[in-house]
C-alpha cells in the first residue's frame, strides 16, 4: 500500500480507495496512517497525560503527567492574546511557573497527584489495531488521538469516509452534497477496505474500532453485519438515537423524506445551531473572558481554538438534505429493530447532559462577564438574533459557492453569541448523553465482552475538550484496555 504525505505532517501518510461513481459525483475514501517513528511529536501527545497512558493502559487513573507546553496539540505561535488581562479578571492569580502550575493542577483535579516531565518515552512496538470514523460534517485532525492512542500501544489509522474530509469533490450546481448518503450500508466498503488494510499490515493483532457521533451509527450498522471483523469497540457520543419512529406514522415520514424531499438543501439554521462550533472556536475569537483554570494553557487548542479546513468541516454545519436525514433515521430504526453484535468488549464514553458542579463557579464567572459585554454593547437580543442570522447565511455562502481549493490554515469564524453560556464547553450541546447510554445498553447491553458506560465533563467530542478533560477521557480509554481483555485476544 502506497501512502502520501498527509495534511497532518511528519509522522502522518494517507493512501486513497476509488469508489464507483453515482449520480452525484466521483466517490473515494482516504485512510490516514499514523508512524510514531516518523513524528518528532510522538513523545508530547498532549498537554496532561494519565500515567496510565502507556502499552496496556492499567487501572491507575489517579494520577498525571504534565508536559511542557510545546505538546498542546495543533500549537500556534503565541497564546490567547489577551493573557495578561485574563489573569487579571480573577482576584488571585499567582504567577505563571511550574511550581504554580503543579499546585493549581493538583487541586483542578480534585487532589489526585501530578508530576512534571520533559516528555514520555518513544511509544513502544503496537500491541493492538485501532481504526477511527470521524462524525458527521468532520473529518481526522485529532494528531494528538493518533499520539496517545499511539502511547497505549496502537497501531492508529483514521478513515475520512466518502464526501468527507479529504475526500470533498468538486461539485458543480447550487446544492452541495458534502457528507451525503442515502444508504449508510454503501459505507460499508470502505470501512471493509480500512480493516483489511490495517490487518494487513499488522497481522494477529486485535483490533478496536473507534467512532465519534454519526460514525457511531455508521460502525453499530457495520458491526452488526460484520460479527468476525473486530475484537472491541470505542465509542465517543455516538448518534445511534433521534429517530422518528414515536412520531404517528413516522416509517410513512421517514418513505416520503427519502422519495420526494431528498435533494432539498436545508441548512443547519436556529437559536442553538451555532453553539458547538462556538465551542471548537476560540475564546479570543468570540469575545469571552478565560477561565482561570485555562490561564496556564494560553497555547492550547482548547483556549485558541481547533483548526480546521474549512472546506472539509464547514462552520455552523454543513447542509442537509433530506435523503440522508431519512439514510441516518432508518439506519438508527434499523439498530433497534434488527441489529446483534458479536461477543466482544464495548466502550461508551459520553458527554455530560449538564455540567459538572465543579466548574460552577468559573462558568458563572465567565457567565457574568459575558451578560455585562453583551450589556454594554446596546443592543437589544432581537437585533443580536438577526445579526447572528445574517453571519451564519455570511459564512455558510462562503463556504458553497467557493470552488477553490483551501488548504489546511485558520480562516475568520464570525458569531453574535446569542444565548451563549460557557457551560456549553463542559457538556454535549449536539446530542442527549443520558439518551445514547439508554441507546447503547439497549443494543450492546447483553454482549457476552461486557459494556462499560462512562458519561464525563467535555465536548460532543470528547477528544476535543479542554486539557484535563482530555487526560480524563484517555484515562478512562487506558483503564478500559486493561479491564476489557483486549490484549489478551
Amino acid at each position: 500500500m502506497r501512502y502520501l504525505p498527509d495534511v497532518l505532517g511528519p509522522g502522518f501518510g494517507a493512501t486513497k480507495l476509488q469508489l464507483e461513481p453515482d449520480q452525484i459525483s466521483p466517490r473515494s475514501a482516504t485512510l490516514v496512517r499514523y508512524t510514531p517513528a516518523e513524528d518528532p511529536k510522538s513523545q508530547l501527545p498532549d498537554r496532561v497525560v494519565p500515567v496510565n497512558v502507556k502499552p496496556g493502559g492499567g487501572p491507575n487513573q489517579g494520577s498525571f503527567r504534565i508536559l511542557p507546553p510545546s505538546a498542546s496539540p495543533q500549537q500556534r505561535a503565541g497564546s490567547y492574546p489577551n493573557h495578561s488581562d485574563a489573569a487579571a479578571q480573577w482576584d488571585d492569580s499567582p504567577a505563571q511557573n511550574l511550581d504554580y502550575l503543579q499546585d493549581y493542577l493538583t487541586s483542578e483535579l480534585r487532589g489526585r497527584e501530578i508530576e512534571a516531565v520533559d516528555e514520555l518515552d518513544a511509544p513502544s512496538a503496537p500491541q493492538f489495531i485501532a481504526v477511527y470514523v470521524h462524525g458527521w460534517n468532520d473529518y481526522f485532525y485529532q494528531a494528538h488521538l493518533a499520539r496517545m492512542m499511539a502511547h497505549l500501544g496502537a497501531a492508529f489509522y483514521a478513515i475520512d469516509l466518502h464526501r468527507y474530509g479529504r475526500n470533498m469533490p468538486r461539485q458543480s450546481g447550487i446544492i452541495p452534497y458534502n457528507c451525503y448518503e442515502d444508504d449508510y450500508t454503501t459505507y460499508d466498503r470502505e470501512l471493509d477496505w480500512a480493516i483489511a488494510t490495517a490487518r494487513q499490515e499488522h497481522p494477529d493483532l486485535p483490533l478496536v474500532v473507534m467512532a465519534h457521533s454519526n460514525g457511531g451509527a455508521v460502525v453499530s450498522g457495520w458491526a452488526s453485519r460484520h460479527h468476525d471483523a473486530y475484537d472491541g469497540l470505542i465509542f465517543i457520543s455516538p448518534w445511534v438515537v433521534q429517530d422518528v419512529s414515536g412520531i404517528p406514522a413516522g416509517n410513512t415520514v421517514r418513505t416520503v423524506i427519502a422519495k420526494y424531499m431528498k435533494r432539498l438543501h436545508i441548512p443547519m439554521l436556529g437559536p442553538g445551531s451555532t453553539v458547538y462550533q462556538d465551542s471548537l472556536v476560540g475564546y479570543a475569537t468570540i469575545g469571552s473572558p478565560l477561565p482561570r483554570r485555562l490561564v496556564p494553557f494560553g497555547n492550547d487548542p482548547a483556549v485558541h481554538g481547533w483548526v480546521t479546513n474549512p472546506q472539509w468541516r464547514i462552520n455552523n454545519g454543513a447542509p442537509i438534505l433530506f435523503g440522508w436525514l431519512s439514510a441516518i433515521l432508518s439506519t438508527q430504526q434499523w439498530l433497534v429493530d434488527h441489529a446483534s453484535f458479536s461477543n466482544q468488549p464495548v466502550l461508551c464514553l459520553t458527554a455530560a447532559h449538564d455540567p459538572d458542579d465543579f466548574y460552577h463557579p468559573e462558568i458563572a464567572r465567565v457567565d457574568h462577564l459575558m451578560a455585562q459585554k453583551r450589556k454594554s454593547a446596546g443592543m437589544p437580543p432581537l437585533c443580536q438574533n438577526l445579526l447572528k442570522h445574517r453571519l451564519y447565511w455570511s459564512t455558510m455562502s462562503k463556504s458553497i459557492l467557493s470552488k477553490s481549493n483551501i488548504s489546511e490554515q485558520e480562516t475568520p469564524y464570525e458569531t453574535a453569541l446569542v444565548d451563549w453560556s460557557e457551560a456549553a464547553r463542559h457538556t454535549d450541546t449536539v446530542l442527549n448523553g443520558n439518551l445514547i447510554e439508554e441507546r447503547i445498553n439497549t443494543l450492546y447491553g447483553q454482549v457476552g465482552g461486557g459494556l462499560t458506560l462512562r458519561q464525563m465533563s467535555g465536548l460532543h467530542d470528547l477528544t476535543l475538550s479542554q486539557p484535563l478533560e482530555r487526560a480524563e477521557f484517555f484515562a478512562e480509554v487506558a483503564a478500559w484496555i486493561t479491564h476489557s481483555g483486549i490484549l489478551n485476544k
